[in-house]
């Protein structure tokens, strides 16, 4: 048994450690021979756009949240007919206040021509970010929903009400599948701003392609899409069931099983990456997405290589809560010019857990617990902290710190952060870890 089974791992750390007409000019004569008779000319793509628009306005429509019995809205999204009866579809992170409270918020609809009415959660999938909600007294004929992925290259249109200005519609082209990321999406280069979220992504047919889901904050048309492939698994599902059932028990079951898919794609040799005589998990998946910096100034009395990894597997539960998510960091430091008692300082200050860590009405405080262990050729100290989601049952954060405490011109402190994962799950996955460490001089 190693030291950290023996000394680090035994106990269950209770919980708690996003058009006018123009003249034509005259043309030069020119060589190449006449356009034959009565051949069709494609629609210019402003064109195309605003048919499109044309055909699918009655079946958009704006979803909006309101807390208690105010008017004010306090969000809002869109939604898309895709079955008779008033069936809509929409984004989960929409109506997840409603979910998780839903003695607190309503939801009502709105649509282009001003008709409005009351929202209910029919089924979620918060794995995709999907949900399924009625209207009523309002059913327009659906649009179609197309489960292919586009090929990349083909013109793509958003819909959807972006930050209350109206219904409005943006033009781009689908670059297909993300790759290597954990849940699917379609990359989208069209802009998707707040409100656009739920609506339906078409392709120069009318047909659904995808749902709007999100776009990169800070950056300029890299957006997102859920394939239409699981919008139509959802509907099928929604359609399929008896009763509604208890909702936000729906919600926690699939973050657990997407906590426990996402800790199965890191099963197997943990790899690591040579730095300054250590050996440091690196990119340990396929979807783990890493990078490295430094200072490269030689006048630092520390110079420091920090190495950074993200899963970006993360879902959106409610307001100010994300699950199923893990990252990563690597921060070491060699010095000529400390002297031991300096370095160890600034080493400890990397080591510690401080900061924000969420609110205390979604999880409890941390529980935690500090060990100095034996790892493959270094003293390492370990910090390990744990808490519980209140409402979310089985499901815990977890804080890891761990630092080298074998040299004192060089060293090391890692950071491991996990967010809504089982707790034997997460103890076992941190276990490989610090094990994966190796000092090789």
């Amino acid at each position: 048994m190693t030291a950290i089974q023996k000394h680090f791992f035994p106990a269950l750390v209770v919980a708690a450690l996003l058009l006018l007409p123009t003249r034509a000019l005259p043309q030069a004569p020119s060589a190449s021979p006449p356009a034959q008779q009565n051949q069709p000319v494609a629609p210019a793509t402003s064109e195309n756009a605003r048919d499109v628009l044309t055909r699918v306005r009655p079946a958009v429509i704006q979803i909006k949240g309101f807390f208690g019995g105010n008017t004010a809205q306090a969000f809002h999204g869109t939604g898309f007919a895709v079955a008779e009866g008033g069936v809509f579809m929409t984004n989960y992170h929409v109506v997840a206040q409603q979910v998780q409270f839903p003695d607190k918020y309503r939801l009502e609809y709105r649509t282009t021509d001003g008709k409005t009415g009351l929202v209910a959660v029919l089924a979620v999938d918060a794995r995709h970010d999907l949900a399924v909600v009625r209207a009523m007294d309002y059913a327009p004929a659906p649009l179609k929903l197309v489960p292919v992925t586009p090929v990349k290259g083909e013109r793509a249109y958003s819909i959807g009400f972006p930050l209350d200005v109206g219904l409005t519609i943006t033009e781009g082209v689908s670059n297909g599948r993300v790759e290597d990321s954990f849940d699917p999406r379609i990359h989208y280069s069209g802009a998707i701003n707040g409100g656009m979220s739920g609506g339906p992504a078409l392709n120069a047919a009318g047909d659904v392609i995808g749902v709007n889901v999100s776009g990169y904050r800070f950056e300029q048309l890299v957006s997102f899409l859920v394939p239409a492939e699981h919008a139509q698994t959802l509907l099928v599902r929604a359609s399929q069931a008896k009763s509604r059932g208890n909702i936000r028990n729906d919600v926690t079951a699939q973050l657990r099983a997407h906590a426990t898919e996402l800790l199965g794609g890191l099963k197997g040799e943990i790899l690591t990456q040579p730095t300054a005589g250590y050996r440091l998990p690196a990119k340990i998946a396929p979807f783990i997405d890493c990078n490295a910096a430094g200072d490269p100034s030689p006048q630092q009395p520390v110079q420091m290589v920090r190495i950074s990894c993200a899963a970006k597997a993360g879902l959106y539960v409610q307001q100010g809560l994300y699950s199923g998510d893990l990252k990563y960091s690597h921060f070491v430091l060699t010095t000529d010019k400390l002297d031991a008692w300096r370095f160890a300082n600034r080493l400890s200050e990397l080591a510690s857990a401080t900061g924000a860590y969420g609110s205390r009405r979604h999880v409890g405080p941390f529980s935690c617990e500090n060990r100095n262990v034996r790892l493959k050729g270094f003293d390492a100290s370990v910090m390990v902290c744990v808490r519980g989601y209140r409402k979310l049952e089985g499901l815990y954060d977890f804080t890891v710190r761990v630092s080298s405490l074998n040299g004192s011109k060089r060293g090391f402190a890692s950071h491991l952060d996990m967010y809504g994962l089982e707790f034997d799950a997460g103890m076992a996955f941190i276990k490989r870890y610090a094990e994966a460490m190796e000092f090789t001089p």
